[in-house]
């Protein structure tokens, strides 16, 4: 999620503390920017903490990756798909590793290569160590001489940076997922994170941003709670 307060916020906040006060009071108002300024600052910092809460926790961070795990092998959607479109997780994302490892024995494994102007398409990856290597942004990538996947692509574990229960994303701020599944509406969207990157309450959207069909992330303790898929309450 982005969370970053910029020069439109604070101007927004010292024309409101202006207009609340009278001229004589400017000392006032300048004293209440200052404040609701470090409010701003504060809510900041404690909602990216809040969010790499589980990231930062490698025990907390392997469990909920194996309870992610297991709901996704469980899940009905995603084991009659033919092809899974998957993604190779970055340090701070679900470790998803065992998923694509099966998805590769079974033939039915698809990861992105990315170009500028956020455009990504999918190859299959029938071999992890010999198929991929380092791409931009340090994310493992398929080999360029690979073939591009030109069929129907059904199902999608899809990354991001924020979720909410409804089905709202926020990716990377790239826009490359958004482009690809605007383009391939009849694919399956799954959203796959960690609990403290879902919000209970929905996110705000822009018209770009293309909601997820279902959401893979534990709401509770993972050793507590039966790995599910949840579906989106649209």
């Amino acid at each position: 999620m982005n969370a970053e307060i910029g020069f439109s916020e604070f101007g927004l906040l010292f024309l409101l503390a202006l207009l609340l006060f009278k001229p004589k009071d400017l000392g006032k108002a300048v004293a209440t920017f200052k404040y609701w300024k470090g409010r701003l600052y504060r809510l900041k910092f404690d909602l990216e903490d809040e969010l790499l809460e589980t990231q930062k926790n490698p025990s907390r961070k392997e469990k909920e990756s194996a309870w992610i795990v297991q709901a996704i092998r469980r899940f009905e959607p995603y084991k009659a798909a033919a092809k899974v479109a998957a993604f190779y997780p970055l340090p701070d994302e679900p470790d998803i590793r065992p998923i694509l490892q099966e998805l590769a024995k079974e033939g039915r494994l698809l990861l992105p290569i990315t170009y500028d102007g956020g455009l990504m398409d999918f190859v299959e990856i029938h071999d992890l160590e010999k198929d991929l290597v380092e791409g931009r942004f340090h994310v493992h990538e398929p080999k360029k001489e690979l073939p591009i996947y030109r069929g129907e692509i059904p199902f999608v574990l899809t990354p991001g940076v924020q979720f909410s229960w409804d089905g709202g994303r926020h990716g990377h701020g790239k826009g490359y997922y958004d482009r690809f599944l605007e383009k391939n509406p009849q694919a399956i969207k799954c959203g796959v994170a960690f609990s403290t990157q879902v919000s209970e309450k929905p996110l705000t959207l822009k018209p770009h941003d293309v909601p997820m069909n279902y959401i893979v992330a534990p709401k509770n303790d993972p050793e507590k709670e039966n790995p599910h898929v949840e579906e989106a309450t649209v």
